[in-house]
C-alpha cells in the first residue's frame, strides 16, 4: 500500500467507517484515537448503524457520529448518503463490505482500508490441514489502514458513558449487591453454536450465589426467553437480577462489575472496553481468527478441538451434533476463573464456591 501525501497542516476532516457490529466497533477505537493524536484539529465523524452508536457518542476525540437508520440500508439510500462524504479529505473505510464501498464509490477523497485476511480465516475454518497462522488480532487489522499514513497504533479499546449513565449504574447495582463482589453474567449470542448452554449458566450461578457473590445478567429480551430456567433463578434469588437494558446502560453496568463471563460475543468485546476482566467462553469459533478480548487480566476458555473453528461467525448448530466445543467446559472451571479476577479472592467467601 502505497504512502499518502498528507495536506499542509493535516486532514481537516475525517470520516471512519465501521457500520456493524458491536465489537468490531469497539475494536475500531485505538484506530480512531491514534488518527485524532496525529491531526488533533480534525473533525473526526464516523459512521455506524444506529443500534450502535451509543458506543461511541460521548467518546472525547469524535467530533459526530453518523447513525444509519435501520429503514435507511437500501442501495438507494446509501448513495444519497454518499454525497455527505464529499467533503471530506480522508476517509478510512473498517468494514469493507458492499455497504461501505456504496459509500466510498467515487469519492474524491483518499479511501484507506484495513486487509481482511479473509483466505486465511477460510483457512481455518475449511483447511485446517493447511496448517494457517494465526489470524492477527482485529485491532491490529484495523491499524494496517493506517500504515499509508505512517501512524501507529497503541493502546487498547475504551468506551465511554455519559456521567448520568454511570451514575444509574452504580445505582442499579447498589440496589441489590451492597459490598458483595460483583459478577456479570452475559449468556447471549447471536448464533446457537456461540451459546455455552443453559445448564452451564445455572451451575455457574448457583456455584457463584454461594460464594457470596452478587450477579447481574445482561441479555436482550428474546434471549431472556430462551433461558427460562436461568430467569427463573436468578428471578428467585435476592442477590441477583436480570437486565434487559439500553446498549449504553449495559456498558454502564459491565464498568460497574468486578468480572464479567461472557461467550464469544459483542458484550465481551464492550466489558474489556469498559476496564473489566473477561472470562471469555468459545464455542464454534476460536480466538485464532483474531477476536480475543483486548488487554491484560481476561482468561479465553477454548477447547481448540480438532474440528474447532468450525465457522467464521457462528452456526445455529454443529454440524458434527455434538457441540462438545461448549458441553466440554465445565461450570467449576469458569467459576476458578471467576474468583482469581476478583479483588479480595483469598477472603472467607470464595470457600464455598472451591468446595
Amino acid at each position: 500500500m502505497s504512502a499518502v501525501l498528507v495536506p499542509a497542516g493535516g486532514f481537516r476532516r475525517i470520516a471512519v467507517l465501521r457500520l456493524s457490529s458491536l465489537g468490531d466497533v469497539v475494536l475500531t477505537l485505538p484506530v480512531v484515537h491514534a488518527l485524532a493524536t496525529a491531526w488533533p484539529q480534525a473533525d473526526v465523524h464516523y459512521w455506524v448503524k444506529e443500534e450502535y452508536a451509543d458506543v461511541l457518542r460521548f467518546d472525547p476525540v469524535i467530533r459526530h457520529v453518523r447513525p444509519l437508520e435501520r429503514d435507511a440500508r437500501r442501495i438507494e439510500d446509501l448513495v444519497s448518503m454518499s454525497a455527505e462524504l464529499e467533503d471530506f479529505d480522508l476517509i478510512l473505510d473498517l468494514h469493507g463490505n458492499a455497504r461501505t464501498r456504496v459509500l466510498t464509490f467515487r469519492q474524491k477523497a483518499r479511501v484507506l482500508r484495513a486487509p481482511g485476511y479473509r483466505l486465511q480465516r477460510e483457512r481455518w475454518v475449511r483447511a485446517r490441514w493447511s496448517g494457517p497462522a494465526p489470524v492477527p488480532h482485529a485491532t491490529l487489522r484495523y491499524a494496517q489502514a493506517l500504515a499509508p499514513l505512517g501512524i501507529e497504533v497503541t493502546g487498547s479499546p475504551r468506551v465511554l458513558l455519559e456521567p448520568q449513565v454511570e451514575a444509574w449504574a452504580r445505582a442499579r447495582w447498589g440496589e441489590f449487591a451492597g459490598a458483595r463482589p460483583r459478577v456479570a453474567l452475559c449468556p447471549g449470542a447471536r448464533h446457537a453454536t456461540k451459546r455455552w448452554p443453559e445448564a452451564k449458566w445455572v451451575e455457574l450461578d448457583d456455584a457463584l450465589e454461594q460464594a457470596g457473590i452478587a450477579r447481574l445478567v445482561l441479555s436482550t429480551p428474546g434471549e431472556r426467553r430462551e433461558l427460562p430456567r436461568l430467569a427463573e433463578r436468578i428471578d428467585g434469588s435476592p442477590g441477583a437480577t436480570w437486565c434487559c437494558e439500553s446498549l449504553s446502560r449495559a456498558a454502564g453496568l459491565l464498568g460497574e462489575s468486578a468480572v464479567a463471563v461472557t461467550n464469544d460475543s459483542g458484550l465481551m468485546h464492550l466489558a474489556a472496553a469498559r476496564g473489566r476482566p473477561v472470562v471469555a467462553i468459545f464455542g464454534s469459533t476460536s480466538p485464532v481468527l483474531g477476536f480475543a478480548p483486548v488487554g491484560q487480566g481476561h482468561a479465553v476458555i477454548c477447547r481448540n478441538l480438532s474440528c474447532q473453528p468450525c465457522t467464521l461467525h457462528g452456526r445455529e448448530s454443529c454440524p458434527l451434533g455434538h457441540l462438545r466445543c461448549l458441553t466440554s467446559i465445565d461450570a467449576g472451571e469458569v467459576v476458578e476463573h471467576v474468583l482469581q479476577r476478583l479483588p479480595g479472592r483469598d477472603q472467607d467467601w470464595t470457600a464455598g464456591a472451591r468446595g
